[in-house]
Order: C-alpha cells, then sequence, then structure tokens
C-alpha cells in the first residue's frame, strides 16, 4: 500500500520558501518609513516569506518571541483570553505588523494572533531587528508608539474598569493617562514615600514588599497584568504603606491627581467605576498588611 502524497505532507498551514525574502517596501509598511538602505537590507537579509492558510494560529498568547512580522497580503485577527473566553481585540490587513511586544519588552506574547484569510507574511529574525533597533532611533520610535497604542487597546479591552465602555472613550481616556515604562529591578516606590498616585499595570510583574515592626520585608504578594499598586497610605494619607518593585519590565499607567481630577470633570462614569475597584483593592491589601505587622 502506498503511502499519502508528497504533496500533501505539510499539514501546518505555513510553507516558508527556501530563498531569501527582499520584499519589505517603506512604502507598503509605514514603519520603515525613512529607514536607511543598509538597514532595510539588514532585514531584509533576515527575512522569510510565509504563505499561511486560513485560521493557523499564527502567534499563541504566552508565546515566547522569535521575530518581528511583516503583513504583506490577508487579513489576521488578534484575540485575547478574557474571562476563559477568547475575545477579539481587532483585525490587521497589508502594511501592518505584529510580534513588536516580544521585540521590545523581551517578554512572552500578551495575545494570539489568527489568519482570518489566506495570507502572505514576512518575518524578519529578532536579531537583526535589535541590530537595526540600536542604531535607527526613528525606528525604535515608531515602533514604541505602535507598542503603547496596542498595550493601552488591549489593556481598556480586558481590565474590568473599562471593559464594556465605547471604544472612543476608552482613546480619549488613554490620551490623558501618563504611560511609564520600569526596567526589572526598578524600585517604583518605597514605604514612607510620599504618595504621588496609583499606578495601574499595563504589563510586567511587580513585588509587593512590606517592612514589620520587627525590621523584616515580607513579600506580601507579586502584582500582575490589569492590577494596581501604590492604593494604601497611612499616617493621614503622607506616607504609602508599602513599597513596589519590578520584577520585569514594567509597563505602568499613571493615575496621579491631574488624572483623576481630568477623569472627574470629563469621564465621570470612568472614575466612579476606577474609585469603587481601587477602594476595593485597597481593602485587601489593608487586610493583608494587617496579618504581616509582628
Amino acid at each position: 500500500m502506498s503511502g499519502p502524497s508528497s504533496d500533501f505532507l505539510d499539514l501546518s498551514g505555513v510553507n516558508p520558501p527556501s530563498g531569501k525574502a527582499a520584499a519589505l517596501d517603506p512604502q507598503h509598511f509605514s514603519v520603515l518609513e525613512g529607514m536607511s538602505p543598509v538597514h532595510l537590507r539588514i532585514l531584509n537579509e533576515a527575512s522569510r516569506v510565509m504563505y499561511v492558510s486560513k485560521g493557523v494560529e499564527l502567534l499563541h498568547e504566552g508565546d515566547t518571541p522569535h521575530g518581528l512580522y511583516f503583513i504583506d497580503s490577508g487579513k489576521l485577527t488578534i484575540a485575547k483570553r478574557v474571562a476563559d473566553k477568547q475575545k477579539i481585540l481587532s483585525q490587521m490587513g497589508p502594511g501592518n505588523i505584529y510580534g513588536e511586544f516580544g521585540v521590545l519588552r523581551k517578554k512572552s506574547r500578551y495575545a494570539s494572533v489568527f489568519t482570518a484569510e489566506p495570507s502572505r507574511i514576512i518575518r524578519v529574525d529578532i536579531s537583526a531587528i535589535h541590530q537595526v533597533l540600536e542604531v535607527d532611533a526613528g525606528f525604535r520610535k515608531r515602533l514604541n508608539d505602535l507598542l503603547t497604542r496596542r498595550m493601552l487597546s488591549s489593556f481598556f479591552f480586558s481590565h474590568p474598569v473599562f471593559q464594556g465602555l465605547p471604544q472612543e472613550t476608552c482613546q480619549a481616556v488613554g490620551k490623558d493617562i501618563p504611560m511609564q515604562f520600569m526596567e526589572r529591578g526598578s524600585r517604583i516606590f518605597t514605604q514612607g514615600d510620599q504618595p504621588t498616585g496609583i499606578y495601574l499595570i499595563l504589563s510586567g510583574e511587580v513585588e509587593v514588599r512590606y517592612l514589620n515592626r520587627s525590621k523584616a520585608e515580607v513579600l506580601l504578594e507579586i502584582r500582575r497584568d490589569n492590577d494596581l499598586i501604590g492604593e494604601v497610605v497611612q499616617k493621614n494619607g503622607t506616607a504609602l504603606a508599602y513599597s513596589a518593585v519590578s520584577s520585569s519590565d514594567v509597563d505602568l499607567l499613571v493615575l496621579n491627581k491631574d488624572t483623576m481630577n481630568t477623569l472627574q470633570q470629563h469621564y465621570p462614569q470612568v472614575y466612579t467605576i476606577l474609585e469603587n475597584y481601587i477602594n476595593k483593592r485597597s481593602e485587601q491589601t489593608v487586610k493583608r498588611l494587617k496579618e504581616n505587622l509582628a
């Protein structure tokens, strides 16, 4: 009995050709605009074309990054798990890219990517991307700007405070909230510091540490995406009740006094939901702190 035809042995849905793909055109991909011919050559020499059938999960939420992906043709869907259900964040077509989170943050993918129709994707190896990022400030800025927009979109989509609000409201709110990036091992604030605001965690991990009466620093919690820090103060609101240290690279939204006033004046619905969310989180933290006073 003969085996299956060799024409149908590759059932993955992805068929990368063996040759190099010098196909990255700045006129097609705006993120490459203004890039020098030398830098373009570096990216093209590290690229491969993938012809992908419909319904293939190209990246899975939590995957380790391996490259930056350019959509030459076709359509892709970005989806994220929320409350154990996979929901669509957005769709992308030709001229768009994905994989920037893994490239810039060197962390696992925060959403999944599927082909919504047969597509032609150009994959560029992550080492070549980093090589160009080190010397091309314009490329780095455009990639960072894209990352910021997409992280905010994902955050508002999945966060209990903003989930369900109209997209235009979330976009407007996002413009009024400062964003801050902290490298791994950074001390975001120290117990006893004067409070300057509350931080919402867009991505990454933060250690909550408490110096108790015995002068022992206790690790109370590790807080992750969509959580917050800085919600509990003492001494009549003049001192933070615990320390916060980033245990990975962290992206934060800063809710300082000016930002909260803006939300209260222009987005009262958002402000009320956010205030209740912060108060509930504060109650949980105070309970944890009382358990570790000694």
